[in-house]
C-alpha cells in the first residue's frame, strides 16, 4: 500500500483544518508543473515521502491549483519563491512553519530531511510525556 500524498490545499481555511488534525508532522513541498527545480528534487522528495511513517503528513501542493493558499503563505512571508518545502510540527496551529528550505540544493534537501526526522521524535516525545 502506498502512502497517500495530499495535491491540494484549497484554502488557508483547509490549511488549518489539515493543522489541527497533525498526528506528528506535516511535510508541504510547494512547487508547480512548469518549475525545473521542481522537477529535479522530486525524485527526493517522493523518497522521504514514501520512507515517512504514517504520523508524517506528505502533501504535494502545485501553486497552480492551490493559490488562495500560496498566496496566503506569500502574503506572510512565509515563503517566496517555489519550490519550498515546509515542516510543521504537532501542536503547530499557526501559519509558520517549524522547519522549511526553498530552492533545489541537494545537501540542503538532505539535511531538511534529517531535521524533520528528528521534528517528529520530538513531537511524539512531547506528545507521550503529556500523556
Amino acid at each position: 500500500m502506498s502512502k497517500e500524498i495530499i495535491s491540494e490545499i484549497a484554502n488557508r481555511d483547509a490549511f488549518f483544518t489539515l493543522l489541527s488534525h497533525n498526528p506528528g508532522l506535516i511535510v508541504l513541498k510547494l512547487g508547480a508543473e512548469w518549475c525545473g527545480p521542481c522537477k529535479t528534487i522530486k525524485p527526493a522528495v517522493y523518497g522521504f515521502f514514501a520512507s515517512s511513517p504514517p504520523a508524517v503528513v506528505c502533501a504535494d501542493i502545485d501553486v497552480d491549483k492551490s493559490f488562495d493558499f500560496y498566496s496566503f503563505l506569500k502574503s506572510k512571508k512565509m515563503v517566496n519563491g517555489i519550490p519550498a518545502l515546509l515542516c510543521y510540527k504537532k501542536g503547530n496551529k499557526t501559519y509558520i512553519p517549524d522547519d522549511m528550505i526553498t530552492g533545489s540544493d541537494s545537501g540542503q534537501l538532505h539535511q531538511f530531511f534529517v531535521r524533520c526526522g528528528k521534528h517528529l521524535m520530538d513531537a511524539l516525545t512531547s506528545n507521550a510525556v503529556r500523556v
